[in-house]
């Protein structure tokens, strides 16, 4: 499994043959005034190539960049997988609409996919992913608090927002570590804003110095992990 992190909660994931985009953001689009980058998206659309499809966790801007979504699909005839209130803001090919709903499970392009739920009052319906394909699995939380649930989730890799102020801060995705107790989690959806402003390597200590035998990941914007 190969996972990039392209930045703020913006991931491009491989499994062998197949690719596929999590949370697609380059741009705070024109007029949203309500945030300060502290830094901007490193990619850009050309660079980011073979794509099979795309899921989407919520509706808000720095989750569901629109415009790029739509170009993706219409270049690579990717299937975008979302909520149905997420999905009818696209102009795309219905064919290429996926709508999902929590609990839901399905196959594609073979890739294993279970739609979870997130706790984040923000949006009007939230969800996590897990993906699974040739023995290896993952979880991605999307924006999401701490949740009960989460000691249903088994998967070799977990994906995590930490920045806090409407989703987990660096506490409680240690929680949610210790419940889940994958083999290696990554951090997202940090210091791409102020108001979401953290210590990434607080988050790794912490964890390191647990009884945990997972093992924390920092990615760099661009930067990109693989399963051993």
């Amino acid at each position: 499994m190969k996972i990039q992190f392209v930045w703020h909660s913006f991931f491009k994931v491989s499994f062998s043959n197949v690719s596929f985009l999590l949370d697609p953001f380059l741009e705070v689009p024109a007029g949203e005034c309500s945030v300060r980058l502290n830094m901007r998206c490193p990619a850009e659309m050309g660079k980011i190539n073979k794509v099979d499809f795309i899921c989407v966790s919520n509706e808000h801007f720095d989750h569901f960049d629109r415009k790029f979504v739509e170009l993706i699909a219409a270049r690579d005839n990717a299937m975008v997988v979302a909520h149905e209130s997420v999905l009818n803001e696209l102009k795309i090919p219905s064919s290429l609409k996926h709508a999902v709903k929590v609990g839901e499970n399905f196959i594609l392009r073979g890739v294993n996919i279970s739609v979870k739920g997130a706790h984040y009052p923000n949006s009007f319906y939230p969800l996590g992913f897990c993906f699974s394909k040739d023995g290896e699995s993952l979880f991605f939380a999307g924006n999401t608090a701490l949740m009960d649930s989460f000691s249903e989730i088994k998967s070799d890799v977990a994906i995590l927002p930490i920045g806090g102020s409407s989703t987990m801060d660096v506490i409680d995705a240690v929680r949610a570590t210790k419940t889940m107790k994958p083999k290696f989690v990554i951090p997202m959806h940090y210091n791409s804003f102020e108001q979401i402003a953290v210590d990434p390597n607080d988050f790794k200590s912490r964890i390191e110095k647990s009884i945990l035998k997972t093992v924390p990941v920092i990615l760099k914007p661009g930067q990109v992990f693989r399963t051993p």
